[in-house]
């Protein structure tokens, strides 16, 4: 056969097969960016898990579902970084649904007796918390500006994600959202688990027992403190610990035990007579003053009433936090 009657494939699928390579190189690269971002987001809320104990103490069913997060960052990371196309709009809606959840936790604040505004002030306040942000929304601003390039590649069958490639893409598909949705469901479980069940750190501090009955208000009796002895009782409402404590002289005093940084219940050391929380460090002392931080506002005390009998009444919460304010 003589050379003359080769036919060449036409200049414009020439050039539409280098495109098509030049296209699938460039997918490649920003699937690395893509993997990549997935790990660092990963490797940043690790580091939440591993440093910020009132995720663990305060908020166990958000440590759950950020580990979810970090699992499934992973998952994903390493499917970019070995280039598997079936995973990247998966990678997109993920990306979007991790901003949702993270941003979604400032509307859970009163359960952890913060203002809405107080909660988000702190959790943008987080560097790790701001970088997982930013890395999912690199995510989504990577896999907007690549789009082009992966419809170049799909463009010849012209079909949806769904059907293109082999005829089981429907089931590829299906089966990473599925594990994802495996993953989210096991947290959320494991958090509803942990609502139901009793915990050393929701339950308070364990107060002095009072013999005497006590009249309607009455949080307990000066005859039954002893001095130097915390006792505790709930106010203005339950969940909002206070501890009452009798002194040398007689007198009893009040303040509120729940941390001015991020809320939670701070635990009275008998040695030092200091309050310390355990959820970041803070330590006060016996009059409710910050003797460090990250706390910056002393805590709340309440104003008492006594009656004849010695019953004790609160009346009134004097300072403000985050978490109780008074006048």
């Amino acid at each position: 056969m003589s050379k003359k009657n080769v036919k060449e494939p036409p200049k414009q699928d020439q050039k539409l097969a280098v495109s098509k390579y030049e296209a699938g190189k460039k997918l490649d690269q920003f699937q690395k960016w893509i993997g990549l971002t997935f790990i660092a987001s990963a490797a940043l809320g690790s580091y939440l898990l591993a440093t910020d104990k009132s995720l663990w103490l305060l908020a166990v069913s958000h440590a759950y579902g950020l580990i979810a997060i970090c699992a499934i960052d992973v998952v994903l990371g390493l499917a970019n970084l070995s280039s598997v196309r079936k995973v990247l709009l998966p990678s997109y809606g993920w990306a979007l649904l991790t901003i949702f959840l993270q941003l979604g936790d400032i509307i859970t604040a009163p359960q952890y007796k913060m203002t809405v505004q107080y909660f988000a002030g702190y959790l943008f306040g987080l560097w790790a918390f701001d970088g997982i942000l930013i890395a999912q929304g690199l995510i989504l601003a990577i896999g907007f500006y690549s789009r082009s390039y992966r419809k170049m590649i799909t463009k010849k069958k012209k079909l949806s994600y769904f059907d293109m490639g082999v005829k089981n893409s429907r089931r590829e598909f299906l089966q990473i959202g599925g594990a994802i949705g495996a993953l989210l469901v096991i947290a959320v479980a494991l958090g509803f688990w942990d609502t139901l069940t009793p915990s050393a750190t929701n339950t308070g501090p364990t107060t002095t027992q009072i013999t005497n009955p006590l009249p309607t208000g009455a949080v307990a009796n000066v005859k039954n403190l002893q001095v130097g002895v915390p006792a505790y009782f709930d106010y203005p409402s339950a969940g909002y610990t206070n501890m009452l404590m009798k002194k040398s002289d007689g007198s009893v005093s009040a303040l509120s035990i729940l941390c001015t940084h991020v809320c939670c219940q701070c635990q009275f050391d008998t040695y030092s007579g200091n309050l310390l929380c355990p959820c970041h460090g803070s330590i006060f002392d016996k009059n409710g003053n910050v003797l460090r931080g990250p706390a910056l506002t002393k805590l709340p005390s309440v104003e008492l009433s006594i009656d004849s009998a010695g019953n004790i009444f609160p009346v009134r919460i004097v300072g403000s936090g985050p978490c109780v304010s008074g006048s």
